[in-house]
């Protein structure tokens, strides 16, 4: 009997299964491939693995074929009654499955996906076989459906309602629940509620659920907590501070928004010669959380902060992150610092990366410096920055040499708007604005920048083992449908090869009422950016060099790469470093870049539960908004306070209009009758706190 190696049995399968139309089973590849009985787990494993990654498919009747050409893995997103929507993981078109063909697959199941003719509707496909399961648990608001009958309304991603199964629902009508999906014996899926949180018309009710349902952990375990409160209880002794630099007696500060507690970043500038010595200290967390401790796992768990409207779910204990390691004014504090030498004009010479003790003088706030800046402060406030005054001057003109070279070198300023709410005292949102950026934030980003920039650059020159901040170029293809919709709104920079070109577009369209929408378009022509081992560059910020160095509080990447900076100024060689590191930084990629996505996706969901809880108390009032985007379905408008809201196509006025692709609702003759841009007033009709969905109509003239 021949023995394989892994690799080697893998091609004979597919060289054996390759022409084989009707399939072979397991017994029968093990005996075309001579194989004795003890080698049959060997095989088994190896197609169950080939099956996995999609080489391979398993008929009904447990015949393995080769995946055809057409044959692709895919992630079922949703599912309407008699049809689905699935993304392919090579990255083209989302696909569009029938009823009949989806084969039991429900949202988030991995499957295997056989390609058929496009129609009108895009790519088409069937479901030929369930690679993985998803968790089938998903989200909704309990309602009645009948006499002592009851169905879910799920939130999103199953777009029609599932009846409950009778005798296992204690949840009442109306609470946000949390449900399983199983079929009945016909094959039709119902729901299986597994746990009610309350309410749905809360949006802090929804906020649970959206937690538990993302898998974000929550709740710190009793040895996390004491280990935190115990490194903050020790505070810094003498032996902390040996080889350490000591920039107590610097000119050094904090700038974080007003309510901030974990201050992780102070800065300081002083002229040198005819250029500056820009300091970015930020807090040595590897210190505090050492690898392979309670902690270290914890917050490898976490990934990343996540901030909701009514609280923050921290990486680390507030013993560390809002007291040990936030650089509070007047205390000592450890640090990691990044002591820049730049030019005149700001570019970079050289970096000292040292462990340094500071001492912040000042508890910067944005407004407050904002209102220097503007000279609207009051006299209380010019008094208590009078200490750094002088720095403050230096910072906002060195701030502006970084931005315009930001602008030559072809950095992209897209256009986003973040909300803020104000909450009552049991968490319902009571105000609502657009929350405005100022010159100091600008000023501090640019500084935050310049010390990522230079900590990536220090550690790709030295080819360490790293956790870069990546951002690939766009798609050629999805940059020739920007440049086709840019043409048709009228605009001038159409030719988008390079990357000047598109920070021409977005600075021309900046001047029109098209602006939200060439900003989106160009966020999603581009790639994301995500966590990686290798320095592949920065495209959104036209930059070589770039890494996440100055959040370690609420980042689990720039705490690997404070631990592995802390070991390579410590003199650890570059091949102990290796060995110590290139397995870690690639797990560390790879999960903060998953935890990146779960957090973002549920502080967007959370945040539209209390717009829509927000909006509630404006049922049936008359509002001024603008269109901010137009689909095959409606138009989105925009209020001043942030919150959006669907102007559903059927309601109107006008009939037969369809969407252009682009921006507009058109008539039969393709004439614009609604614009992106347009104004229009609306009654908010209908607002559903569960799945933050909110509906506009529209408001008509009245005549005479």
């Amino acid at each position: 009997m021949p023995k394989y190696t892994g690799g080697e049995l893998k091609r004979k399968i597919l060289r054996r299964l390759s022409g084989e139309k009707k399939g072979m089973t397991a017994d029968a590849l093990a005996a075309s491939l001579r194989l004795k009985k003890k080698a049959r787990p060997a095989l088994l494993l190896a197609l169950g693995r080939m099956e996995q990654s999609g080489e391979i498919v398993c008929g009904k009747k447990g015949r393995y074929t080769v995946a055809g050409a057409n044959d692709l893995r895919a992630r079922l997103l949703t599912l309407n009654r008699g049809f689905g929507f699935a993304r392919p993981e090579d990255g083209s078109a989302d696909c569009f499955i029938p009823g009949r063909y989806l084969g039991g697959a429900l949202p988030g199941d991995t499957v295997l996906l056989r390609l058929g003719p496009p129609d009108a509707r895009g790519p088409q496909g069937e479901v030929t076989q369930i690679l993985e399961e998803g968790s089938r648990l998903y989200t909704g608001r309990l309602v009645p459906a009948g006499e002592k009958r009851r169905e879910v309304l799920p939130d999103s991603l199953i777009r029609f309602p599932l009846p409950v199964k009778k005798g296992e629902c204690e949840a009442a009508v109306g609470d946000k629940v949390r449900f399983r999906v199983t079929f009945d014996k016909a094959g039709d899926p119902v729901a299986r509620v597994v746990t009610s949180y309350g309410s749905a018309d809360s949006a802090r009710v929804c906020a649970d659920a959206i937690v538990d349902e993302a898998g974000i952990p929550s709740v710190f375990s009793q040895e996390v907590s004491a280990q935190a409160e115990a490194l903050r209880d020790a505070g810094i002794s003498p032996q902390d501070l040996d080889g350490r630099e000591d920039l107590r007696d610097w000119t050094i500060f904090t700038i974080d928004g007003r309510d901030a507690k974990d201050l992780d970043d102070a800065v300081s500038l002083d002229p040198d010669g005819d250029g500056w010595r820009l300091g970015v200290h930020i807090a040595d967390v590897s210190h505090y959380v050492r690898e392979g401790t309670p902690l270290d796992g914890e917050a490898r768990q976490r990934g990343t902060s996540v901030y909701f409207a009514d609280r923050v779910i921290p990486m680390l204990p507030e013993a560390l992150s809002n007291g040990a390691c936030s650089l509070n004014a007047g205390t000592d504090k450890l640090t990691l610092s990044a002591i820049m030498k730049l030019d005149a004009d700001g570019n970079l010479q050289d970096v000292r990366i040292k462990k340094t003790v500071i001492r912040s003088c000042v508890r910067g706030v944005y407004s407050e410096i904002n209102a220097l800046y503007d000279g609207s402060a009051t006299e209380e406030i010019r008094q208590k920055y009078a200490p750094v005054r002088t720095a403050l001057d230096n910072m906002r003109t060195l701030a502006g040499r970084l931005k315009e070279a930001a602008a030559a070198r072809g950095t992209m300023d897209l256009i986003s708007t973040e909300s803020v709410f104000v909450l009552d005292e049991q968490g319902r949102p009571v105000d609502l604005f657009a929350r405005t950026r100022g010159e100091s934030e600008g000023m501090i980003e640019q500084f935050m920048i310049a010390a990522n920039v230079a900590v990536a650059a220090y550690a790709r020159r030295r080819g360490i083992p790293f956790v870069y901040r990546v951002h690939d170029r766009p798609d050629p293809e999805k940059l020739q449908v920007l440049s086709e919709t840019a043409q048709r709104l009228g605009m001038k920079a159409v030719r988008l090869s390079a990357q000047p070109d598109l920070r021409e577009l977005m600075e021309e369209a900046r001047e029109t009422a098209y602006a939200r929408l060439i900003s989106d378009r160009l966020l999603r022509s581009m790639a994301k950016a995500q966590y990686s081992e290798n320095p592949l560059g920065h495209y959104g910020l036209a930059l070589q060099d770039y890494c996440h160095f100055t959040s370690p509080i609420r980042r689990y990447p720039d705490l690997s790469i404070h631990r592995i900076l802390s070991d390579a100024i410590a003199g650890v060689s570059k091949e102990e470093l290796a060995r110590r590191y290139t397995a870690f930084v690639r797990e560390s990629a790879d999960l903060s870049s998953q935890y990146e996505v779960r957090a973002m996706t549920a502080e967007r969901e959370c945040e539209d539960c209390y717009k829509a809880e927000y909006m509630a108390r404006f049922l049936g009032e008359t509002m001024e908004g603008v269109v901010a985007s137009a689909s095959a379905f409606g138009l989105f408008v925009e209020l001043p306070n942030s919150a959006e809201g669907l102007v559903r196509i059927n309601d109107l006025p006008e009939p037969g209009l369809r969407y252009d692709d682009i921006a507009s609702l058109v008539d039969s003759r393709g004439r614009p009758v609604y614009t992106v841009g347009d104004a229009m007033t609306i009654r908010v009709d209908a607002v559903d706190v569960s799945s933050g969905q909110v509906d506009f109509s529209p408001v008509l003239p009245t005549l005479g």
